[in-house]
């Protein structure tokens, strides 16, 4: 989203830093945008920074539409600024802006923006009917709001509701005019596996274009991510070209989705892009360094406590470590979050089994077996009976299973999740004492290189002698350090490095 919630608590000294990045990346689009949310979020931010000088011109901004502001609380905050208040009580203020959101929203029911913010604390709590209500009546009061319909329009994600965000997006006046409601409206019709009927004429005017504001990023990733999908890779580094020219940590977080198929490399000045957490969990993961890529995800959660993908990364990295126990607890937080979706379901399935929760691992294993939705799971559930079968001691059945699952892996032209189940079986065979574990290791050692997926190379490298050790880090270094393109974050473009 182009506006985040303001801050909760004054910022300790040795987050100030992280912080400003933010303000300075606030203040870039608040130039080239302008918008109240936009301005009341950095006002909040650069005071409680002490960049008093951003936060007086931000305020001064509000000011301007005071008359149309619901929120006397949010005018009252500009006008201490813009009279000179200290950088502590002017953060004091903010913090209490959103302390006192449910007695404001008492007095004045109004504020859209408010009542966003009170919906997603609401659904970070895990109530979701309740944050409903504040959904519904923000994009009542506020249908062409940017911030208000693309928020609503997450909600609805979040919550399942699929059709009724990107119904929300197409029926906003905003739709032909505003470049982060098309991008978001692409976003959720590629979520939905269509493909938007405004995608042709926004890949139109992107390819004419050599260069693109900071208010575009979104809509050249999405657009980017479609032909990503569709297979045009030539087209797609092209779109996420355009989208690095001012990446935010929306746009940052596609293109390291995409780096390993397109051949990417992003550097540090681009890992650095305020609040690009998701980004850089994924490139620290590229790199095997699992401990940091642990760390970001963490903070993606606290960024995105609604969101059920930061915990289950977090859940699959922690199982990569073996740090089971804690890899359960965030697969059920997870789950909590996003618990209707099978993938879900057999990502919890695999960490009850790990952590030992054998029981309620074979009622949930009985259960998944009746889902409708199965069979395109069918790879993921063999490797969960594989390890099921481990876990209560039949080594003969447990590699049957899996055999089975990488069978099924490579019929689908599943390389990822074939890697994976090689990874895991080498593991779960060498726990477990199967006395044929280092045959299974041996051959994932052998094939695993040859498979897409990083999280494989972590597991069998911990399983095999120094020499093969160092074979594989090389392997997973190679895939990161030499690819093709190159972002440049002087001149702003990908550089071929290899024609």
């Amino acid at each position: 989203m182009e506006s985040k919630s303001i801050a909760k608590a004054v910022l300790p000294d040795d987050t100030r830093k992280k912080i400003s990045q933010e303000v300075a990346y606030k203040a870039r689009e608040f130039d080239e945008i302008g918008s109240v949310p936009v301005a009341a979020e950095l006002m909040f931010l650069a005071s409680a920074t002490g960049n008093l000088s951003a936060a007086k011109q931000a305020a001064e901004a509000i000011l301007a539409y005071k008359d149309r502001i619901g929120s006397r609380q949010l005018v009252r905050a500009a006008q201490q600024v813009v009279q000179g208040w200290s950088a502590d009580r002017v953060a004091s203020a903010s913090i209490d802006f959103i302390k006192q959101a449910r007695s404001l929203l008492a007095i004045d029911y109004r504020n859209p923006v408010l009542l966003m913010d009170v919906a997603r604390e609401l659904a970070a709590l895990r109530q979701d009917k309740a944050a409903l209500r504040y959904v519904k009546a923000a994009v009542a009061l506020a249908p062409k709001s940017r911030f208000v319909i693309r928020s609503a329009a997450r909600y609805y994600l979040h919550i399942g509701e699929y059709e009724i965000a990107h119904d929300l997006l197409l029926r906003s006046p905003l739709i032909t005019i505003d470049p982060w409601v098309r991008a978001s409206e692409i976003a959720v019709a590629t979520v939905r596996d269509r493909t938007s009927i405004l995608v042709k004429q926004t890949i139109r005017m992107l390819s004419e274009a050599k260069h693109v504001g900071s208010e575009m990023t979104e809509l050249a990733s999405a657009a980017a991510t479609v032909e990503l999908l569709s297979n045009s890779n030539k087209k797609a580094k092209n779109l996420f070209k355009l989208a690095l020219c001012h990446p935010n940590d929306n746009s940052l977080a596609q293109v390291e989705w995409a780096a390993t198929k397109l051949r990417l490399v992003v550097d540090q000045r681009a890992l650095e892009t305020p609040m690009s957490f998701e980004a850089n969990s994924h490139n620290a993961y590229r790199n095997l360094q699992i401990e940091e890529a642990i760390e970001h995800a963490a903070l993606w959660a606290k960024d995105e406590p609604f969101a059920s993908r930061p915990k289950d990364t977090q859940s699959y990295l922690l199982n990569l470590q073996g740090r089971y126990a804690e890899a359960l607890e965030a697969a059920k937080a997870a789950s909590e979050l996003d618990g209707h979706h099978i993938g879900q379901a057999l990502n919890l399935l695999f960490s009850k089994i790990q952590a030992g929760d054998l029981d309620e691992a074979m009622e949930d294993f009985v259960r998944l077996g009746r889902n409708s939705d199965l069979k395109e799971y069918a790879t993921h559930y063999l490797a969960n009976a594989g390890a099921l079968a481990y876990a209560f001691g039949d080594f003969e059945q447990g590699r049957q299973l899996y055999q089975r699952a990488i069978r099924s892996a490579k019929g689908r032209g599943e390389a990822y999740s074939e890697g994976l189940a090689r990874a895991f079986f080498a593991r779960v065979a060498t726990s477990s004492g199967d006395p044929q574990a280092s045959t299974i290791t041996k051959e994932a050692a052998e094939v695993v290189p040859r498979l897409p997926s990083a999280g494989a190379i972590y597991v069998v490298q911990k399983l095999v002698g120094s020499s093969k050790r160092r074979e594989l880090q090389a392997v997973a270094s190679a895939r990161v350090a030499k690819r093709k393109w190159h972002w440049d974050t002087i001149s702003n473009t990908l550089r071929l490095l290899d024609p």
